[in-house]
């Protein structure tokens, strides 16, 4: 049985050439030669976890003599104390009537957990999608995947003969994010789906979905989410791009309650990066929020990846925009203001703002109920009064005050923030600019090229999923309603 390496850094061409790889869909017969019949895959959900595809009766992992030896180059070397030389067994038992069972046999000393659960000494029969743990039952390593009873049936073939659809990673109200693996090099990556029929989704939204496509195929920035392909049928849509596998910044925060201020200098230094090169080709997102924000990896320090940018738009010609949209604590208050008609890419730099005041406190600056809170936007009215504020240094609460401003037109904008003194950090520049490059060869730092002329854009994009910080206030605003 063959070991596939998955590294969601490559490109599908570089693994490729590097591990030629049998495309499992289109070349059965080879396959079956080569490989024998691949009843099962257990996929990696993050790095640096390896995928294995399930050919034998029986296959054991752990750290000893085994058929998958678990190791500092294929595992979690913070992890690799708690498997025993023999952890856990794979087995497929087929039955005299054809029908057949997946048994996982817990085998460890220290316990392991198949969704949720521990499974120290039994077995379990495994099920399509089951998500398999060890040491944190909240940790999820590996997701099961049932070649032989899936749900492939549901999805079209020009999909399913691509990737291989795995565990649902986000529900909204039009659809659902699906962590998904490309057929032959098991890179990962994830599909959005959004139902054409059967909901609320009119003609406005589809014009949403294709200028969302639009965007994703223009825009390439290792800070922002990477376009892969759009397969469309009659019912649904499917926007398959890039898998971050260290979730959503808003999780992150929920689950810390706050960040220290060197992840979150070094996250923002990124977000102001990806803002700058959307603004320069006058692209407003409109709707920056700690859910539209992905982390590439659970480090600590990795990759931000914006995302959703479903209610963006070009403005070729137009220097403000009309539409009103976004999430409802990252709003700029000239998108509250009824004697306002219009405004400029600089509703970005307020979100910025808020989003930079949440991640040192975990709460929104605007509290109260809907009404309140909307005062306190349009009156640009907030505090450090919150006791974590004490640890947090003054340029860094100067700069929320510089982009938290009423007047758009006294808004630090996206070349200016990125000057604030707060992120005069050359080492933390550096350590940016390095990991930025890893991903992406092709990106040249900020400190190395000449900079663009910044032009007014016009731009938005607001999400299914409402944000609820801990201690904080949120409301869900809908226009009209």
């Amino acid at each position: 049985m063959e070991e596939i390496t998955v590294n969601s850094q490559e490109s599908t061409q570089q693994l490729r050439d590097t591990q030629d790889l049998q495309d499992f869909a289109n070349e059965p017969e080879q396959l079956e030669q080569t490989l024998g019949r691949v009843w099962g895959r257990l996929f990696a959900i993050q790095e640096p976890f390896i995928s294995y595809n399930l050919t034998k009766k029986s296959h054991t992992f752990g750290r000893g003599g085994v058929d998958h030896q678990f190791n500092s180059s294929n595992f979690d070397r913070l992890l690799l104390p708690y498997i025993s030389n023999v952890h856990f067994k794979i087995m497929l038992e087929e039955k005299p009537d054809g029908e057949s069972l997946i048994i996982l046999e817990d085998l460890s000393l220290n316990g392991m957990f198949i969704n949720g659960k521990q499974t120290k000494g039994i077995k379990t029969v495994l099920q399509n999608n089951f998500e398999i743990g060890f040491a944190n039952p909240t940790k999820k390593l590996y997701v099961f995947y049932d070649c032989l009873k899936n749900d492939a049936e549901d999805y079209p073939r020009e999909l399913t003969q691509t990737y291989t659809i795995s565990k649902r990673l986000g529900e909204g109200s039009f659809g659902e994010v699906r962590l998904a693996y490309r057929q032959g090099t098991l890179e990962r990556c994830a599909i959005k789906i959004l139902k054409k029929k059967g909901t609320c989704m009119a003609l406005n939204n589809l014009k949403q979905i294709t200028n969302e496509i639009h965007l994703l195929k223009s825009v390439d920035h290792p800070c922002i989410i990477k376009f892969l392909d759009a397969i469309e049928t009659p019912e649904k849509m499917f926007i398959v791009m890039e898998a971050a596998g260290g979730g959503e910044l808003f999780d992150r925060l929920v689950s810390r309650g706050s960040l220290p201020e060197p992840a979150v200098k070094f996250f923002f230094y990124q977000l102001l990066l990806a803002v700058q090169y959307l603004h320069q080709r006058k692209i407003t997102h409109r709707d920056i929020k700690p859910e539209n924000i992905l982390l590439a990896t659970t480090d600590e320090f990795t990759t931000i990846k914006l995302t959703d940018f479903g209610l963006s738009k070009l403005a070729a010609d137009a220097s403000q925009m009309t539409t009103f949209c976004g999430t409802f604590i990252y709003i700029a208050p000239e998108l509250l203001d009824t004697a306002t008609a219009t405004y400029t890419s600089q509703v970005d730099m307020w979100s910025l703002g808020v989003v930079l005041y949440v991640s040192f406190v975990g709460a929104s600056p605007f509290h109260g109920n809907d009404l309140q809170v909307r005062q306190s936007i349009l009156q640009a009215k907030y505090s450090f009064g919150h006791k974590l504020w004490k640890g947090v240094s003054e340029p860094a609460r100067d700069l929320i005050t510089r982009l938290l401003v009423r007047d758009p037109k006294l808004r630090l904008d996206a070349a200016a923030a990125l000057n604030h003194h707060w992120l005069e950090d050359d080492e933390m520049k550096q350590q940016v600019e390095t990991l930025l490059q890893t991903n992406m060869p092709s990106f040249t730092p900020p400190s190395r090229k000449r900079p663009l002329q910044e032009e007014e854009d016009t731009l938005p994009s607001p999400l299914d999923k409402t944000p609820r910080l801990p201690n904080g206030e949120v409301g869900d605003f809908l226009h009209g309603r």
